[in-house]
């Protein structure tokens, strides 16, 4: 199988997680740099975007929580989904909160502070999203030693790349007291780190951050 990814994209972060978790045989390949994609990846994803796996027989699957379902069926050992029916419901629900709450609000308000004339109505809506997500992850998560207790799971692999841009979003913004009101969140970061699957993978969203300075640096030059 092949999985088309950079490592600073969280989306793809999450299905490298799960795929190291679960020992799966993968081939990570990059796709053609720059941002936005080149058109020309429309080839391989007809979304243009990341990540995008190859299976064994050739099918293209596109979708990181898509992608997460397919490897959990595919490779169920170690299960990173609950037996009971009610338990994987509240699972699944954490990564959508996760997704949908936190990680896509902190995304977008990347963008709206990188641009010349910011909207500062937008950059409110999304804050507020912002906190009201991660409240709802806060209040879910356990003190270790995995997101939601004993056992590591889909959540896990959605909270190690979501607590990761959250470092150099507070430098970025100038807030460094951000996450002063989600200490379980905040301290994930050490959980994470002592993990060898995820600590693998915030060691590639690292490097891929440094390549990301790098190259506005010398693009500002």
């Amino acid at each position: 199988m092949k999985l088309y990814s950079r490592p600073l994209s969280p989306y793809s972060s999450i299905v490298r997680a799960l795929a190291y978790i679960k020992n799966v045989p993968l081939k990570v390949i990059a796709p053609p740099p720059g941002f936005p994609i080149p058109e020309a990846f429309r080839s391989i994803s007809p979304l243009n975007r990341i990540p995008v796996l190859i299976t064994g027989s050739g099918e293209t699957i596109v979708e990181s929580v898509v992608i997460a379902e397919y490897l959990e069926e595919r490779f169920p050992e170690p299960a990173l989904l609950p037996k009971d029916s009610k338990d994987r419901a509240l699972v699944r629900m954490f990564a959508r909160i996760t997704d949908l709450d936190v990680l896509a609000p902190t995304m977008k308000l990347f963008e709206l502070y990188f641009v010349l004339q910011r909207n500062e109505a937008d950059i409110k809506a999304q804050f507020a999203r912002l906190h009201h997500g991660l409240a709802a992850i806060e209040a879910r998560m356990a003190h270790g030693p995995f997101a939601l207790g004993d056992d590591i799971s889909f959540a896990d692999a959605w909270l190690t790349p979501t607590r990761f841009v959250f470092n150099n979003f507070r430098a970025t913004i100038g807030r460094p007291d951000l996450l002063d009101a989600h200490p379980k969140f905040d301290a994930y970061e050490q959980i994470a780190l002592q993990h060898p699957a995820l600590s693998r993978v915030w060691g590639e969203m690292t490097d891929g951050l440094k390549i990301f300075l790098s190259e506005l640096e010398m693009g500002a030059a």
